[in-house]
């Protein structure tokens, strides 16, 4: 039977949907309230008749991405997980639903909140980072599926990131290795976009920065904004400032070009440890969910989190499969120096 918000299943049916499956909501009078998806998941896995044999199509032009939030709401649930959708007159989220595993199901506390989006579509950053603030203050996954043209659903988790290294930073050399760094920069020559400094006896006194070549130290342009900065006292670029800000955490920036991004990001010395992240800062940052599964595909597809930045902060975008555990998030390395006050 139709309803304003929905559609309604009597009472003995709808109580077992409702109480084995965690489908719609509970009307007073025993009967279950499902939305829209609800009722083709529920003809697609629960052997329940639809309305009426032109339902679909008159539900389509009422509801033209019906197909897609079904399809999102059946993957969800394909792992043997509970996605309970959010009541729109209730909802003052604007999420989707909220997800329980399968060993865990409501009245416990949920997993993660849920929300989803075509691929097509444009990423709303400023609304994903506060979710994402919000449910990580809580202890939840943030958990995004995305459709494709063809009803394929790739499902994301999104997580704030702490970056931590141990590498020494600026503050943490000793003072004869900072003297010799602002020794080396003094008789700096341009190359390419940044410098190349002279090699003392004893090497290069910090790995965080440079890369030596031809018996020389070379200086990206970040790198060598961020010298300038700190001999010079010249103001910082807007990247260098982010860069060193990663510095300041212990963590070696390198450049991301043949990954497409900005940095590739070592929590230690690079011959130590491959890169844990690969970093695309705020300015180059993905406009559309297509371009942002890109991004997350190429960066797992060589072992890395893909990580981005808004309104200077940063957050990981992982994929991940239902009915599987989420990721462990990296924490980096266990010797990770304290930040100088």
């Amino acid at each position: 039977m139709e309803h304003e918000d929905g559609w309604v299943v009597p009472a003995k049916l709808g109580q077992r949907l409702y109480e084995k499956s965690k489908l719609g909501r509970r009307l007073p009078d025993g009967s279950v309230l499902l939305s829209s998806e609800e009722v083709l998941f529920c003809h697609w896995n629960r052997h329940v008749s639809l309305p009426n044999p032109t339902w679909v199509e008159a539900s389509l032009d009422r509801e033209p991405d019906l197909l897609q939030r079904a399809v999102v709401l059946d993957v969800a649930r394909s792992g043997g997980e509970v996605l309970v959708l959010n009541a729109k007159a209730s909802d003052s989220t604007g999420r989707w639903g909220s997800r329980w595993s399968r060993h865990a199901k409501p009245p416990a506390p949920p997993e993660a909140n849920a929300d989803w989006s075509t691929a097509g579509s444009e990423v709303d950053w400023p609304s994903l980072i506060q979710d994402v603030l919000d449910d990580d203050e809580q202890g939840l996954l943030t958990e995004w599926y995305i459709i494709d043209e063809e009803f394929d659903v790739t499902m994301y988790h999104v997580h704030p990131v702490d970056f931590r290294g141990a590498l020494a930073p600026w503050m943490a050399l000793s003072a004869s290795d900072r003297e010799d760094v602002v020794g080396a920069w003094q008789v700096r020559v341009p190359c390419g976009d940044g410098v190349r400094l002279p090699l003392s006896d004893g090497g290069w006194p910090w790995p965080q920065v440079g890369t030596t070549h031809a018996s020389g130290r070379q200086l990206n342009r970040e790198e060598t904004a961020i010298l300038s900065h700190l001999v010079d006292g010249e103001p910082l670029t807007d990247v260098a400032a982010k860069a060193y800000a990663l510095m300041e955490l212990g963590v070696m920036l390198r450049p991301g070009f043949k990954y497409g991004c900005r940095w590739r990001a070592y929590d230690d010395d690079i011959d130590a440890t491959h890169a844990p992240w690969l970093v695309q800062t705020e300015e180059r940052r993905p406009v559309h969910w297509e371009e942002v599964c890109l991004a997350v595909r190429l960066a797992e597809g060589v072992n890395k989190t893909w990580v981005t930045e808004f309104d200077g902060r940063w957050m990981a975008i992982r994929r991940a499969l239902p009915g599987r555990p989420a990721q462990p998030r990296h924490h980096g390395r266990e010797a990770s120096p304290k930040r100088p006050a």
